[in-house]
């Protein structure tokens, strides 16, 4: 009897059909318990695969860092350009000093030898409305560039750009001002022109 199942286990092993089932069951049954562990089949590509380290492709795609940087550098430089143009605004520029002095030559150029009252509206008159000219042209580009900054459309939430905001708020009140200052010189409200006392005539 031992030598009946000693026969027959020889020929299993020996028989090249009976091997062929054998591993074709094996593989059925490993391929059976990798689908049940969540292992992808062998050639076959997971949906939802990434890199080992986790890095998506996709992700370079929805990545706005770059553009939010540039946008951030922007801002801070025209916070800082809105603040000296309200500085400038307020204590002169040379610009606005080199047309005093021209205002200046060409009123006594014009006057030489007329009225006095007609010598200082042309020396002085003219010159210091040429100069609250330029300071307020200056404010009004300081309002301009902070309120592009502080109030520009999808301007983001500012994360650490803090002193740029507040610079731009500092070139804010500054351009007011200087426009303040400027319309108030231009109008004479508390600076009215010098007037000549009449000389009684002998």
């Amino acid at each position: 009897m031992d030598t009946t199942k000693t026969d027959a286990l020889d020929k299993a092993a020996t028989d090249p059909e009976t091997q062929d089932s054998t591993e074709s069951t094996d593989s059925t049954a490993t391929a059976a318990d990798d689908q049940d562990a969540g292992v992808p089949a062998q050639g076959g590509i997971e949906p939802d695969a990434r890199d080992e380290d986790g890095f998506d492709e996709d992700d370079l795609d929805d990545d706005p860092s770059g553009t939010q940087g540039a946008t951030g550098v922007l801002a801070a430089a025209g916070s800082v350009v809105a603040v000296g143009l309200g500085i400038s605004s307020l204590t002169g520029t040379w610009i606005g000093d080199l047309m005093k002095d021209r205002e200046q030559l060409i009123g006594q150029i014009k006057t030489s030898g007329g009225s006095v009252q007609a010598q200082l509206a042309a020396g002085y008159g003219t010159p210091w409305h040429t100069v609250a000219l330029f300071n307020g042209i200056f404010a009004l580009v300081a309002i301009l560039v902070a309120a592009v900054v502080l109030f520009r459309p999808g301007r983001p939430a500012a994360a650490g750009n803090h002193w740029s905001q507040a610079l731009a708020w500092g070139g804010l009140i500054l351009g007011v001002l200087g426009l303040l200052i400027a319309g108030v010189m231009w109008f004479d409200v508390f600076t009215d022109l010098p007037v000549v006392a009449a000389t009684p005539q002998q």
